[in-house]
């Protein structure tokens, strides 16, 4: 990877372009990279950070001399980005971008670039609750799955072995697959589950009659947490991969209809079968993969309510310098140990944290394992 690009240009310096420059400068990369932003907090905050080598005024000035082109921006400038870059490319750069549809901008590309150029589109599997490139991470991509997609006519091994050895170096895992394949797959996977979230938290709104927000617990918590993300994002992912989703939400419907249907015929026999079928499938699913939103490592402290007690437990994790990630006072409790839940960033905070609290005297102190908030629903 070190030898094959010596300048590599990122359009877009948020939180994947800023992680991706991170991450490159971290494994080494000793080339240029060049930086664009029409932001200028994220400019200021990248010249701090010392992302980027060099900060472009234009995309022309930002892609004329680069071997590599990522771009990182909101699928909604993808078209304007497409046309100005595409009188002022090398011949032999390779494009890629990180975006989550993949029909949409190959499109897009086949549009308004010249007919000969290497384009590869990408999408990492990885983000974070947070934008912009203060949240950047140099660390965002190891172990994340990284999609690769071809148009089925492009014949591009030698470009795209090149590019996988960027993605690699970087931590992350390509994964080369059609668009339609995966179109589909981030639509079932992804895109639905988000749209599932946002339908769960605006059902709260629905009935205005009754104030449910007090008594919302974990369950409840942990099934929208992903609805937090950012709405322009998600409008233009929702719409760039309609026809997927309108198939994901069809077949929803069904199961749905389905399940409402054995609740009218008190048909319990086969609600069970559904239910242990489901469980079966999530306790297949891999644990530790990146998220787009990244697991809240948490620790459940069961305290009295007393003035000063959540002093003395921020004070401990501040003597062994351990950083809070989230904190709060857990009111419904229905699938939670313990009256308090501080939230950390890794699992090895979360352990010490765990033992710090334990060799206090708290003895009500848990860590909540995988599927145990389901088994205790």
């Amino acid at each position: 990877m070190m030898n094959d690009f010596k300048k590599i240009s990122i359009i877009g310096l948020g939180l994947i372009g800023g992680s991706i420059a991170l991450a490159l400068k971290n494994s080494g990369f000793k080339g240029q990279i060049i930086g664009r932003d029409l932001n200028s907090d994220n400019i200021k905050v990248a010249k701090e950070l010392q992302v980027v080598d060099i900060f472009a005024d234009s995309i022309k000035e930002s892609v004329e001399h680069a071997d590599l082109i990522i771009i990182a921006t909101p699928l909604r400038y993808y078209e304007s980005i497409f046309k100005e870059m595409s009188t002022h490319i090398k011949g032999d750069t390779i494009i890629t971008d990180v975006g989550s549809v993949k029909g949409y901008v190959h499109k897009l590309a086949n549009t308004y670039l010249p007919a000969n150029t290497k384009f590869i589109g990408g999408h990492p599997m990885a983000g974070s609750e947070k934008s912009g490139i203060s949240a950047s991470n140099p660390y965002m991509f190891e172990n994340a799955y990284y999609f690769l997609t071809l148009d089925k006519q492009d014949v591009l091994s030698e470009e795209l072995d090149k590019l996988k050895k960027v993605i690699e170096a970087i931590g992350a895992y390509p994964v080369v697959t059609s668009l339609q394949k995966h179109d589909k797959i981030v639509a079932r996977i992804s895109h639905t589950p988000h749209l599932m979230a946002v339908i769960l938290a605006n059902l709260l709104d629905f009935d205005k009659n009754i104030s449910y927000i007090p008594y919302v617990g974990g369950g409840f918590r942990d099934t929208t947490r992903i609805a937090s993300g950012n709405p322009d994002m998600w409008r233009d992912i929702f719409l760039s991969n309609k026809e997927e989703l309108i198939s994901s939400i069809e077949s929803c419907e069904i199961l749905i209809k389905e399940f409402k249907d054995l609740l009218v015929k008190d048909d319990s026999r086969t609600m069970d079968e559904l239910l242990r079928k489901a469980k079966l499938i999530r306790e297949s699913i891999p644990k530790h993969r990146k998220d787009s939103m990244p697991q809240v490592f948490e620790v459940f402290i069961g305290v009295e309510d007393k003035p000063g007690m959540l002093g003395d437990l921020t004070r401990l994790l501040g003597e062994q310098k351990i950083n809070i990630k989230d904190i709060e006072i857990l009111h419904a409790r229905e699938d939670e140990q313990g009256a308090i839940k501080i939230g950390f960033k890794n699992k090895e905070e979360q352990m010490k944290a765990y033992t710090v609290f334990k060799n206090a005297n708290y003895h009500l102190t848990f860590i909540r394992e995988e599927n145990e908030s389901a088994n205790n629903e």
